[in-house]
């Protein structure tokens, strides 16, 4: 049931999910999906809870609310997608808010609903993430290195000479092997754009969510458990399909393989619409052409799901003695998912390692502190404890050091940044403010 959406606990939630690496920039269409999905109170839940793993206890207290009250809407919110619950092992549950993006845009419509109206969500998610003329969305998602999903590369499509320069986490074979335990879904992109009446004739469930992450959405039904033996299917399924692999942009414990087409498909779609952006979302290889052996028969341009293959004018040569053009591929958007190679006749395109590899975050807590910090968020989540003075001086104190120009600087080398938020976290997790582990 839709809620008013001036209501200012929904201004609320958004200030506080705007603290986290991935916000929520003010937009109509926002707004009124806030209010579609959640209530004035749900939200004046979610608006206090902190950056790090909370008890309800703690929540509550925030909330001005009874436990019992705040678990009941917890509960709620679990259910729906906006909060993840993790249990301890000894047996006490932490929550903490999910993002929009991987998180609960996607989740509100990984499954059909009827508590919510599911085609009034997806026009609004339309409107917000696709035809919003300023793409401020897009622009915040793609505007840092750190990007929150890896291309995989098709390890099929790679010559076997450089089979051995495939590591494991690049291997979404490996992948799955390693996950634990395996979910299948409906993806969201594909059921938003049905319910517009986009749809495609690609396989509407093949999200695969992985570990922990397929833990979360089958014990709240957003998926349905699978075995490994499935899982791996998918995997073979959605390449035989020219899809696209999306891993969880970290190492160790990914939490999903999203299969992406590309005419559904909003991470790809945001990618085509930003033709040049500061942060490259790679596998680490690159689709070459073979300049010699190219005939331009136009078969990978057709085939590239982000527009990254253009034909150039060329001469003939002793291997295409009768061309006018051959493939050009600009490195700045090529994903290296491979599924242009497969659709080369000619053995004119291979897959080959980019001289410089892409920085990727060994944990999902390396992750968001990486992402905090090229956003300039990283104070949020050391001191978030607004009613605290100290909190609100260190908050400010580090969010003018990092935004001071040789600051900036400094911390854009990798090298820098790596080391800088490796200490960051070891704080995070050692002062009392901001333990992860205990005090909760």
């Amino acid at each position: 049931m839709s809620h008013d959406p001036t209501a200012p606990e929904y201004r609320a939630f958004q200030d506080r999910v705007e603290k986290g690496a991935i916000g929520l920039p003010d937009h109509p269409a926002i707004r009124g999906m806030l209010a579609e999905l959640f209530s004035p109170e749900e939200c004046r839940v979610a608006s206090v809870m902190p950056m790090k793993l909370s008890s309800t206890k703690r929540i509550a207290s925030l909330a001005g609310l009874t436990v019992e009250r705040t678990q009941e809407i917890v509960d709620t919110l679990v259910r729906r997608g906006l909060i993840v619950d993790l249990e301890r092992p000894d047996g006490r549950v932490v929550y903490f808010l999910n993002p929009p993006v991987v998180g609960f845009f996607e989740f509100s419509m990984m499954r059909v609903r009827t508590d919510i109206d599911q085609d009034k969500v997806s026009r609004q998610m339309w409107d917000y993430l696709r035809a919003d003329p300023d793409m401020a969305f897009a622009r915040m998602l793609f505007g840092a290195p750190t990007f929150i999903a890896r291309p995989l590369v098709n390890e099929d499509a790679v010559r076997p000479a450089s089979h051995t320069e495939i590591l494991d986490w690049e291997r979404g074979t490996q992948v799955i092997e390693d996950a634990g335990s395996w979910a299948e879904g409906l993806c969201h992109c594909r059921h938003v754009a049905r319910r517009l009446g986009r749809g495609c004739d690609y396989p509407p469930e093949s999200c695969l969510s992985l570990g922990l992450g397929a833990d979360y959405l089958v014990r709240n039904g957003m998926a349905r458990r699978i075995d490994k033996a499935r899982a791996l299917q998918i995997l073979d399924e959605s390449r035989a399909h020219d899809m696209v692999q999306m891993c969880d942009n970290v190492k160790a414990r990914p939490t999903y393989i999203c299969n992406c087409c590309p005419c559904c498909c909003e991470m790809l779609e945001g990618i085509r619409m930003l033709k040049t952006r500061e942060a490259i979302v790679t596998s680490g290889w690159l689709a070459t052409p073979d300049d010699d052996a190219c005939n331009g028969c136009n078969q990978c341009v057709k085939a590239c799901p982000v527009e990254a293959i253009d034909l150039v004018p060329a001469t003939p040569s002793a291997k295409a003695p009768r061309r006018k053009k051959r493939a050009s591929v600009n490195a700045d958007t090529c994903l290296g998912c491979a599924v242009c190679v497969k659709h080369c006749k000619f053995d004119a395109l291979s897959m080959k390692r980019r001289p410089a590899r892409l920085h990727t975050p060994e944990s999902m807590m390396e992750k968001i502190m990486i992402q905090a910090l090229e956003r300039g968020k990283l104070q949020n989540l050391l001191f978030d404890d607004s009613r605290r003075l100290s909190h609100r001086v260190l908050n400010t104190l580090v969010r003018v050091v990092l935004t001071l120009p040789p600051s900036k600087a400094l911390l854009a080398r990798e090298q820098v940044k790596s080391r800088f938020v490796r200490l960051a976290m070891d704080g995070f997790k050692s002062t009392p403010q901001g333990k992860l582990t205990k005090g909760l």
